[in-house]
């Protein structure tokens, strides 16, 4: 007998599947590492809780040779605390740097322990891996921030000797990650709109035969535990 599960999850998928082959054919969907214009790549915004010998504090007041605390170097220095403003165009925040929020608990109990807002581009430890958010949207936990009352948002880098993984409101997090430096964990992420077509038909597919790649398995589970919450 097929689960409920499954079958929610292909209606689900059936559902997302024309909005995105809408985006694909327009081509409006960048990789989700792209930059450009205002963007500043994968940032946390004012009044992030990071987890520091001394507790959370808030990312604005850390300074380069505070510690933080990370997964693979213990308690390790900041290199440099970078800043920039993202501004509003045309009534809406776009591109790499748009902001997306987690809702509390999104990816577990107390992960993270408040909600959270990364602009998309930012990666999340999610199973060992790097997955930058916006490839989460979901609709219900980890959504695209409208900041309704805001025309600017400041938003604030953490570079460390090495790419390594934070410790943010009780997520793991990416610290700021160079172009030309190794990512800590492997990265994965739909490269555009056809390529999160085929997951969303795969899990649509799975209903049969469950050919989902590591990827849609995490966007799925996420998914099914945001409409649990």
């Amino acid at each position: 007998m097929i689960g409920i599960m499954k079958i929610n999850r292909a209606r689900r998928n059936l559902l997302k599947i024309a909005g995105t082959a809408a985006v694909a054919i327009v081509g409006a969907m960048a990789p989700a590492r792209a930059g450009g214009g205002d963007d500043e790549g994968p940032c946390f915004l004012r009044g992030t809780q990071i987890r520091t010998p001394d507790g959370y504090r808030a990312i604005e007041t850390l300074k380069a040779d505070d510690k933080v605390a990370t997964r693979f170097a213990g308690f390790a220095p900041i290199k440099a605390v970078y800043s920039f403003t993202l501004n509003r165009l045309g009534g809406e925040w776009v591109g790499a740097s748009r902001p997306v929020r987690i809702q509390r608990n999104s990816l577990g109990e107390k992960m993270p322990a408040q909600d959270l807002c990364l602009t998309a581009a930012h990666a999340i430890v999610i199973d060992d891996v790097l997955v930058p958010i916006v490839n989460l949207v979901n609709g219900t936990t980890i959504v695209f921030e409208t900041a309704q009352c805001h025309d600017t948002l400041d938003f604030f880098h953490i570079e460390l000797a090495k790419h390594d993984v934070l410790d943010v409101q009780g997520a793991a997090c990416e610290s700021l990650l160079r172009p030309s430096a190794e990512p800590c964990l492997p990265m994965m992420s739909f490269n555009g709109g056809r390529s999160e077509l085929k997951s969303r038909l795969r899990s649509v597919l799975s209903l049969a035969v469950d050919r989902r790649q590591p990827l849609d398995i995490i966007r799925d589970t996420i998914e099914e535990r945001g409409l649990a919450l």
